[in-house]
């Protein structure tokens, strides 16, 4: 897997230089940016640079903006680890002392005649047999 992505990224770093040396008239003028917003104190203009130094610019800003908002999920994503795992942990004191109140429980002779009484249940009647007796019921308490 390493070399196939290694090799990829190879493909796109060489068709990009090729792109770039097939255009090198154009990335090497040398062009000034001016910002006007029509009030005639807000003029600005950029020394000339080339204009591959403000894609590069501009790729890096990006970076560094992409950078900046995943440090900040990232630090999101601790805190709601934090909170997590500390549910996690009363959840898991909870179920300790549970454990421990139903060991005395099980082992409390008493206790466990009684837990064995509710245990058994009556099993449950099929539902043919509970609509029959149904219709049986009303017909006695309708004569």
């Amino acid at each position: 897997m390493k070399t196939i992505k290694f090799l990829l990224w190879l493909i796109v770093l060489s068709f990009l230089g090729i792109f770039i040396y097939q255009n090198i008239d154009y990335f090497m003028i040398k062009t000034a940016l001016k910002f006007d917003l029509k009030i005639a104190t807000w003029n600005w203009t950029l020394p000339e640079i080339q204009n591959i130094a403000y894609l590069g610019i501009c790729f890096l800003l990006g970076l560094i903006l992409a950078g900046l908002r995943g440090f900040v999920t990232k630090l999101g994503l601790k805190k709601e680890i934090k909170t997590k795992d500390a549910a996690i942990a009363s959840f898991k004191e909870k179920l300790i002392a549970l454990k421990t109140e139903l060991d005395v429980f099980q082992h409390d002779p008493y206790i466990k005649k009684e837990l064995k009484k509710d245990l058994i249940v009556s099993p449950p009647m099929p539902t043919s047999i509970k609509t029959e007796a149904t219709k049986g019921d009303n017909a006695v308490t309708a004569d």
